[in-house]
């Protein structure tokens, strides 16, 4: 009884309880929750209501005692004056506070465990905190007005153990005041099992898109190596072959004349330079052509074919060597007009544009021929599509990586929740639960 001890003595022991197992089926737990905590309060509610009505009565009681207090007149006439007044004060003010404190004390009207529990809880530590902060009011009170201080001494007592038996009656049934965080840490471990459900089955959808990529990918595999191994794909393998030939037989050729013009090629940019400042004058046409030449003397001589404009130029090279106004050393100067004179000689058209113009027209022959084919269109279509999904197969699998990660997260947040769950839900039943979730 606490405070109440050393005014009116008496104690009681409290009731200890067993624990049992159960095994229950996460699908299970609502209905099992909700019935438990009905049943169980259904067990107590009868007493609980019963104490109610006692505390009721008891505060009726006490208020007709602090009625009878009331009435009673402390005479001031006689004995110790002062002391007299003290007694008097004392009283009306004891009766103002134990009115207050007994209009917070009246039962609330509700059928709720937590609520109700809460109340009598409150009410103790109200009672036992009031009652400390007027005890001198009551103790000189009690110095005249002895038997009606007995009274409600009697009073007091009376509502404190219907109060301490209330609180044992609440203590059997302590584990459903954690009711309605077993409906929160229900919807919380709800929720965190749809999630594993959705990993998983997302995880699912993206094997599923890599068993599909993976069979498309071998399809297409299968078809383009049947292209392969098809007589068309031969003949497209030896047109293939010719044409890189036929291209390398023409860059061949392309070095030959690049080559032939290294030896005046220094010669050919001085002679542009003095064009540039009009110390020599050329046409516009004659520059362009010139300019032509150093950049790709190929294509150049395709527009020059008898490379008559060339040799015109070689012509004005020679002319300002011979005059000095293109300055070389003389040995240089031998060796420059000897390479001109050869290549003013030379049969460009013969030796070069003819035999360049022959294997365009064979790469433009074997270039129709190869286009013929459809097969290789086929060909770059499938590899194409290959590449495709062979890119979309990687990215997927990293996906389906990440995913697993992911879900493997997911599990793990879940047992830790049902772990936390389940020791809340053994507090919530005062029973040892185990608890299974499928999948």
């Amino acid at each position: 009884m606490g405070f109440l001890d050393k005014l009116f003595g008496g104690k009681k022991q409290e009731k200890t309880k067993t624990v049992e197992e159960l095994k229950l089926d996460f699908s299970e737990v609502t209905s099992f929750s909700e019935s438990f905590y009905a049943k169980e309060f259904d067990e107590i509610s009868k007493e609980i209501f019963s104490r109610f009505s006692e505390v009721k009565h008891l505060l009726k009681e006490l208020e007709l005692v602090l009625n009878e207090l009331e009435k009673e007149k402390v005479s001031q006439d006689e004995g110790h004056k002062k002391l007299r007044k003290i007694v008097d004060t004392s009283k009306k003010t004891l009766i103002e506070k134990m009115r207050h404190l007994n209009s917070k004390l009246t039962p609330p009207n509700s059928a709720d465990f937590i609520e109700l529990n809460s109340y009598c809880d409150s009410s103790l530590k109200l009672l036992e905190s009031e009652i400390n902060s007027f005890g001198k009011n009551i103790a000189y009170t009690g110095i005249i007005l002895k038997e009606q201080m007995k009274n409600l001494g009697d009073k007091v007592k009376e509502l404190n153990s219907v109060f301490l038996e209330l609180k044992k009656i609440f203590a059997q049934k302590s584990g459903l005041q954690i009711f309605p965080e077993i409906k929160e840490r229900l919807s919380e471990l709800n929720s965190k099992i749809d999630s594993k459900q959705e990993s998983v089955s997302v995880e699912k959808e993206i094997s599923s898109r890599i068993s599909s990529v993976q069979t498309g990918l071998a399809e297409k595999t299968k078809s383009l190596k049947e292209l392969q191994d098809s007589i068309q794909a031969k003949q497209l393998d030896l047109l293939s072959k010719e044409k890189n030939s036929l291209l390398q037989e023409k860059q061949e050729i392309k070095n030959k004349l690049t080559e032939l013009f290294f030896p005046v090629e220094k010669l050919l940019r001085v002679f542009r330079k003095l064009a540039e400042t009009e110390k020599f004058h050329l046409n516009e046409e004659e520059k362009n052509l010139l300019t032509s030449y150093l950049s790709d003397p190929f294509l150049a001589l395709k527009k020059d074919n008898k490379a008559e404009s060339l040799k015109k130029i070689f012509n004005y090279i020679k002319e300002l060597v011979l005059k000095g106004e293109i300055s070389l050393k003389e040995k240089e100067k031998e060796k420059k007009l000897f390479a001109l004179d050869e290549l003013i000689k030379f049969d460009f058209f013969g030796k070069f544009f003819w035999e360049l113009n022959e294997l365009e027209k064979k790469l433009i022959e074997t270039e129709a021929r190869i286009n013929s084919l459809n097969i290789s269109k086929e060909i770059a279509f499938l590899e194409s599509e290959i590449s495709s999904l062979e890119n979309s197969a990687k990215s997927l699998s990293l996906e389906l990586e990440k995913q697993k990660n992911h879900s493997q997260e997911v599990s793990q947040q879940l047992l830790k929740l049902k772990n936390s769950f389940e020791e809340k839900l053994s507090d919530f039943s005062g029973k040892k639960v185990e608890l299974f979730i499928k999948g």
